[in-house]
């Protein structure tokens, strides 16, 4: 199907549809037992009586086809213009208790229970209550969300003028949800590190923490964090450690705000959020004279506003608890291989296709633990290799002028979405992983493909954001207006046109990043 590194189309027939990177939700390559699953949603479905899909995974990345994504449709079912606030926060009641059932149940799973030859039968029934509860969160908290933002900007710009429709998005920051919790933990953690240099070091040498009254303060307050903010993953990757699996990443963000003085601490920018949003109501309430307008346009603003809470909270609760508890069934069924020996180690049940495991499962097939190793090498490779924006068909309406000579400069520019206001020039870090995270300086401008909710923390370290995907309601527009950097969003190729260690500028409030010459 692929070769090293390569996305190839794996039906002739599909070279005649256009194939979009869906990069913004997932910007990392899942493995064979992932990408396999029914829990893929539209992938396994079919369009027409060609049976060519919806959406296809290469190398473990999402791809969908663009006559499809014209349609608007979405993969969660119907969403419902939301009327009242009530209408936007009674997910947490309705969902979030069947997302307590399904980690009970995937959490608690024993392989060993299984009758033979149920196999493809229980793992078919958790993928199904997967589905449906990640679908009913997101048809009733994220899609309703986006509808009545664009109702409510709509109206504002009606009143103000289009110009003004960055303001419409600042009336929606300043709202306490749990990306922001996440930040506040791990900063006041790291205060801990700045005070006490010997349990700093302890730390960043991988010793045992020493036995002092601060050391047992941080590990009671570290304890307190991954009970909260445990299940974080890594890009929602299930391979990979969670935060309380043992993951580095949380350390190396507190290692890193230690070294930050108190004028970074993120509280002080939340609340800048929340002093310009209170402004901006005043000035609407006073500007609006006519009642009926009024209230309408004040009921749309408090309806709007519970997007940033419902994005950011919906993802921890929701999204990050599913994969960690997902992952946990899987490694427990890796630790039954393991106890039949068939496995030498539970993390490579991640290397099995879903047939390959059920096959295994039941008895009747095994994969050599050699081929396993080499798929799982073969992961790195594909985590490691920016994968091509579109695949068969070339879009009819393809932007070719991503990077272009600036007139009367020696600068290239490339070209994206106004996400966050403000000016800023610096040193340009293309990552691709949150593994390459902890080399990020205070002061960088950190370019990546999508900005998911596990990045939130280094925003308080760099000083803008880059990303291919995403519009100015996606995660990294939201989270880089409360940290109050400037942001460009979807640029398409940005990390493909500038240079990891270049000279940028990056300009928010136009959707414009400068490059100097490379």
């Amino acid at each position: 199907m692929t070769d090293k590194g390569v996305f190839t189309l794996p039906d002739p027939r599909y070279e005649n549809y256009t194939w979009i990177l869906q990069d913004e939700h997932n910007p990392a390559a899942h493995t064979p037992l992932i990408s396999t699953g029914k829990h893929t949603g539209r992938v396994t479905n079919e369009t027409g009586t060609d049976g060519i899909p919806e959406a296809i995974i290469i190398n473990g990345v999402n791809y969908a086809r663009a006559d499809v994504m014209a349609t608007g449709s979405s993969p969660f079912g119907m969403v419902e213009l939301p009327e009242t606030v009530e209408d936007l926060t009674r997910w947490r009641n309705e969902w979030l208790p069947e997302i307590d059932e399904l980690a009970d149940m995937l959490e608690n799973f024993d392989p060993s229970l299984v009758e033979e030859g149920k196999w493809a039968d229980v793992l078919d029934m958790h993928d199904s209550e997967y589905r449906r509860i990640f679908g009913g969160v997101h048809r009733t908290a994220v899609g309703p969300s986006r509808m009545a933002v664009a109702r409510f900007v709509k109206s504002y710009t009606e009143i103000f003028g289009d110009e003004r429709r960055l303001d419409a998005i600042s009336l929606l920051q300043g709202f306490q949800n749990c990306s922001l919790d996440r930040v506040y933990a791990l900063w006041d953690l790291s205060r801990m590190l700045t005070h006490d240099p010997s349990l700093k070091m302890s730390i960043l040498n991988g010793e045992d923490l020493p036995d002092t009254p601060s050391a047992e303060k941080f590990k009671t307050s570290m304890d307190s964090m991954l009970r909260e903010f445990g299940h974080t993953s890594n890009n929602g990757l299930q391979d990979l450690p969670t935060w309380k699996d043992g993951s580095k990443i949380p350390v190396d963000i507190m290692v890193s705000y230690s070294n930050e003085d108190e004028s970074k601490n993120p509280r002080g920018n939340a609340m800048s959020q929340v002093e310009r949003r209170i402004a901006l109501e005043t000035e609407l309430r006073n500007a609006v004279t006519e009642k009926q307008v009024k209230d309408d346009v004040i009921r749309f603003m408090e309806v709007a506003q519970q997007l940033i809470p419902n994005l950011e909270d919906h993802n921890l609760l929701c999204d990050q608890r599913c994969v960690s508890v997902s992952r946990s069934k899987w490694l427990a069924i890796g630790e039954y291989l393991c106890s039949r020996d068939i496995l030498t180690s539970s993390d490579y049940v991640f290397y099995y296709t879903r047939e390959e495991l059920v096959r295994t499962l039941e008895g009747d097939f095994v994969v050599h633990e050699s081929d396993l190793e080499n798929r799982k090498v073969l992961q790195y490779t594909y985590r490691n290799t920016y994968p091509p924006l579109y695949l068969g068909n070339p879009p009819e309406n393809e932007e070719q002028d991503a990077y272009i000579p600036a007139e009367g400069h020696t600068e290239s520019y490339v070209k994206g979405v106004a996400a966050s206001t403000g000016v800023y020039r610096g040193r340009a870090r293309v990552i691709q992983s949150l593994e390459e995270a902890k080399s990020l300086e205070e002061g960088d401008i950190l370019v990546v493909r999508a900005l998911t909710p596990p990045w939130t923390p280094y925003l308080g370290i760099i000083k803008a954001v880059v990303t291919n995907s995403g519009g100015e309601l996606s995660h990294g527009a939201v989270v880089a207006r409360e940290f109050g950097i400037p942001a460009v969003v979807g640029t398409i190729n940005g990390t493909s046109i500038i240079w990891d260690g270049s000279i940028i500028s990056v300009d928010g409030s136009k959707g414009l990043v400068y490059i100097e010459q490379q």
